[in-house]
């Protein structure tokens, strides 16, 4: 007790001491980390160590550096998102394609828009044919809208219940059901929900036909015309995604296999075809109906104002479906594969543009006066030696209150000759310069400015401390310096650097006039 009692007020009364045993403390365990971590650099075909220098002069205190992280993307990078709830049809491009602005790189499934589309067109000539003839026949229409509805309950009973489910689940002559022979879990439980589905519209749509009559209501048709469209659509989905189970399954399949796959797709393309039909009639009879009642109320330009509104949004609905290049350049994703649902804003596709590339980097809120548009950068990739030269291109005029950081975006100079590829994630130090100190020249202020060099940089052993160069022999020349405080990583030298002075980075286990590679 008396022992650590006399050790506590000797280190008191010299706390200059105390302050540099604890400085060095600090530097020791640091680079005794560092070491331990760290495997011996590697050696060049010859033998000799290779090593990288840096210039002393990017490490003075007069220069102030703000870091910021970053990822890398393309000066002109466009991500498509989906707006549309639909598989995947067909991609018409692959990654590192080049494509042209306006160029299509894929299309999600759209068949049951394309065909609503087609009939509101008739619609619409349909309409501006009998503009100024007179009203259609509201009765006519009627009775033609019931009769639709009862065949397209009868089209999806026929497709599913009677064909689809001899073989979608249930074993027949012997042979196993499609759903045994798909591997695709994801897909199999999409077919089971899809499936349910049209059980429970199919349970809820009977009543809705079995109740129309000459009695029931304009509302009550179009309600169960609606009730209808959505059936179909429903019924439509399950038969594009049973036909994509009967592709797949069909590739690796035995002859006898095959010949048994080959008689179910005849079947679904029948089903799907009496669909297809069902959705145009039941479609034309809405419009026919609601072109009616219109042109029996008002003026008959309506109806054709009407249908041709109808017209426009299926065009805007199809073209949601529809992807397309805004931009050239080359595809730099495409996350999705055909027969893969897309969810409204779901990535589709990515473009970069060939103008070069540039960081998004993101820095601390309280370094924004310090950040001005020109200053010069260097990037630094993970893993990487050296830094790559960059420019602020621009800086926000604020700070972000969801993340309190500034956004900085920071062009590549030689993009390519970089290495940088898209989507990298980066370090950026921007450089600014400080003023000097009140009283002194600009000179003055150069020449008594200290460094502050990453610890690795500098040899430190017990009562001395030095950094390496490169003679024209290749020969480590060692340089005595005076240290100061340590920050973090980096160790502040108060003497012995010049700015012209390439320094050696790093230091681990090398010594005064060995042979090195400079890379």
């Amino acid at each position: 007790m008396n022992l650590s009692t006399n050790i506590f007020a000797y280190f008191k009364r010299h706390s200059v001491l105390a302050t540099l045993v604890a400085s060095a403390a600090v530097i020791v365990m640091v680079i005794a980390g560092r070491v331990a971590a760290r495997k011996g650099g590697e050696a060049a075909p010859g033998g000799a160590r290779q090593v990288s220098v840096v210039d002393a002069s990017s490490f003075r205190t007069d220069v102030a550096t703000v870091s910021a992280n970053g990822v890398v993307e393309s000066v002109a990078q466009v991500d498509l998102k989906s707006q549309a709830s639909a598989p995947v049809a067909y991609e018409s491009v692959a990654v590192g394609d080049n494509v042209w602005a306006g160029e299509v790189i894929l299309e999600l499934k759209n068949a049951d828009i394309r065909a609503r589309l087609d009939q509101a067109r008739a619609a619409l000539a349909l309409a501006e044919g009998q503009y100024g003839t007179g009203a259609v026949s509201v009765e006519s229409a009627r009775a033609t809208a019931m009769d639709k509805i009862r065949d397209a309950y009868a089209a999806v009973d026929q497709a599913v219940r009677a064909q689809l489910d001899q073989f979608l689940f249930n074993s027949s002559g012997g042979e196993q059901p499609l759903s045994a022979r798909i591997s695709d879990l994801k897909l199999l439980d999409r077919l089971h929900d899809e499936r349910t589905d049209i059980s429970n519209f199919m349970d809820s749509w009977k009543p809705i036909v079995d109740g129309l009559s000459a009695a029931s209501t304009d509302a009550n048709i179009l309600s169960a015309l609606a009730t209808s469209k959505s059936a179909l659509i429903a019924a439509n989905g399950l038969f594009e995604d049973v036909s994509t189970a009967l592709n797949r399954a069909s590739k690796d399949a035995s002859a006898s296999t095959a010949t048994v796959l080959n008689g179910w797709k005849s079947t679904v393309a029948s089903a799907k075809s009496s669909i297809s039909s069902a959705v145009a009639s039941v479609t034309s009879a809405d419009s026919a109906l609601r072109n009616a009642l219109s042109a029996h109320a008002t003026p008959a330009e309506a109806g054709v104002a009407s249908a041709a509104a109808g017209v426009k949004g299926l065009e805007a609905e199809l073209a949601k479906t529809i992807v397309v290049s805004p931009i050239s350049g080359k595809i730099a994703a495409l996350p999705l594969r055909p027969g893969e649902l897309a969810s409204p804003g779901m990535l589709l596709a990515t473009v970069v543009g060939g103008q070069g590339l540039q960081v998004k980097a993101y820095a601390s809120g309280e370094d924004l006066p310090r950040i001005a548009k020109g200053a010069s950068a260097a990037i630094k990739s993970p893993g990487a030696t050296g830094s790559i030269a960059g420019t602020v291109a621009s800086v926000a005029p604020s700070v972000s209150q969801t993340n309190k950081k500034v956004e900085v975006v920071v062009s590549v100079a030689d993009a390519a000759s970089s290495g940088l590829v898209v989507g990298q994630n980066v370090t950026v130090l921007i450089k600014a310069a400080k003023a000097a100190p009140s009283g002194s020249s600009a000179s003055n202020a150069s020449t008594s400015a200290s460094y502050f060099l990453p610890i690795q940089n500098v040899k430190i052993i017990p009562g001395d401390a030095y950094v390496f160069t490169v003679d024209a022999d290749s020969k480590l020349v060692k340089h005595p310096v005076v240290l100061g405080s340590v920050q973090g990583d980096f160790v502040e030298v108060k003497s012995g650097l010049t700015d012209d002075m390439k320094i050696v980075s790093p230091v681990y286990e090398l010594e005064e006039g060995q042979t090195v590679d400079v890379r």
